[in-house]
């Protein structure tokens, strides 16, 4: 029988470059830090229910508010500890009905997999219109946002707070993930992920600062929000 709950789809970004571009005898060891980061942070946010499939991680909670906040813990841990392991992170929670087993399938993975694919960042965005959000709208948990992607509408909804961290460190961190060959240049592939991941930080950071609500969306766009939030600063 289905279970209806929230379910998360995550993926380390450029895992078949880093593969590729490790160095000699290394591989091993990446690969049994990442499961063992995983596992962990699945541990560390009481999340009973994951699997591993290569760089994606499968991730269930109950249907309740209590289940919401366990799965926003778990996307955070992934996103900012698996930054700092050099692990970037991009991913979805929908809610809705899944079947859990050796064979994981159901309307919410498929779902899930389409919103975390057509992401264009280093984040984890929610389906809009999920229940229990209201309980979670917090600078440090859930943010309203327009998730930048690759396609698709251009849509406001909840996405996963976490601290990105500054430029220099952030290019750094993405540039040790073996994302990138010793001495080869950024690809814009690579570049606008990482713009649009500072974009996120420079409209968490002027909420913050300018007191506003982190439960609606303050522009047309990200570019216009930070334009127009700016701007009753220095009026």
């Amino acid at each position: 029988m289905a279970k209806k709950g929230y379910f998360l789809v995550a993926d380390v970004l450029g895992f078949g470059r880093m593969i590729l571009n490790a160095p000699e005898g290394n591989l091993d060891e990446r690969i049994i830090e990442w499961v063992s980061f995983v596992q962990s942070s699945a541990k560390a946010a009481n999340i009973e229910s994951f699997q591993l499939i290569s760089d994606t991680v499968f991730a269930s909670a109950p249907p309740s508010a209590e289940g919401l906040n366990s799965l926003i813990q778990f996307s955070q841990l992934l996103i900012a500890d698996g930054l700092a392991r050099f692990f970037p992170i991009r991913g979805a929670i929908v809610y809705g009905d899944f079947e859990w087993g050796d064979l994981t399938y159901g309307r919410a993975v498929v779902q899930a997999h389409d919103l975390e694919m057509s992401q264009n960042w280093i984040g984890i965005a929610c389906e809009p219109g999920m229940p229990n959000v209201s309980a979670h709208w917090h600078l440090d948990k859930l943010v309203c946002y327009i998730p930048p992607k690759k396609r698709g509408l251009v849509q406001a909804g909840p996405v996963v707070s976490w601290p990105v961290p500054p430029t220099e460190e952030l290019v750094s961190l993405i540039m040790k993930s073996n994302s990138v060959k010793d001495g080869e240049s950024l690809s814009w592939e690579i570049m606008e992920k990482i713009s649009n991941t500072i974009q996120f930080r420079l409209y968490v950071q002027v909420l913050r600062q300018t007191g506003s609500s982190p439960s609606e969306f303050h522009g047309f766009f990200p570019a216009h929000a930070l334009d127009h939030l700016l701007s009753k600063t220095s009026s």
